[in-house]
C-alpha cells in the first residue's frame, strides 16, 4: 500500500461540527454503524472515520461520522484491522517484489514413445 492517508489533528470544533452535520435531533444524531441515537452530552460517542484511513479513506468530514464508542472498538477490531492487515499482504504482490509461493507442482506428464508405444498398442 501507499502511504497512509495523514491525519488531521481532531480538535473539539471539528468534532462538534461533525457532530452537527449529522444531527436529526436537537443534540442527537443517528450511530454511523447501529443507527441508535447518540445523545451528544449524555453518551461516550467518538468520530469514527467511515472508511479507514490506513485503507486509504480521507481524513475529510464527509467520510466521518459519529458512533458509540463501544460500536467504534467493534468496527475497529472486527472490520477495520483484518483488512488493513490482508492489505498489507497483498501490498508486496501487487508491486511484484514478492512472487507467489510454489505450492504444488504437478508432475509433467510423459510421452510413451519408441518400442514401448508400439507395443503396448497390440
Amino acid at each position: 500500500m501507499t502511504a497512509n492517508t495523514p491525519r488531521c489533528r481532531m480538535g473539539p470544533q471539528r468534532r462538534q461540527h461533525i457532530f452537527s452535520e449529522n444531527c436529526s435531533a436537537h443534540n442527537i444524531a443517528p450511530c454511523c454503524l447501529c443507527g441508535a441515537p447518540i445523545h451528544r452530552h449524555e453518551d461516550r460517542w467518538i468520530i469514527e472515520h467511515k472508511r479507514a484511513l490506513a485503507l486509504l479513506g480521507s481524513d475529510t468530514n464527509p467520510n466521518c461520522a459519529p458512533a458509540h464508542f463501544n460500536c467504534g472498538e467493534i468496527k475497529t477490531h472486527a472490520q477495520d484491522l483484518p483488512r488493513i492487515r490482508k492489505a498489507k499482504r497483498q501490498q508486496p504482490r501487487h508491486e511484484g517484489t514478492k512472487s507467489r509461493r510454489e505450492g504444488f507442482m504437478p508432475r509433467p506428464v510423459m510421452r510413451m514413445t519408441g518400442i514401448r508405444a508400439a507395443t503396448r498398442g497390440n
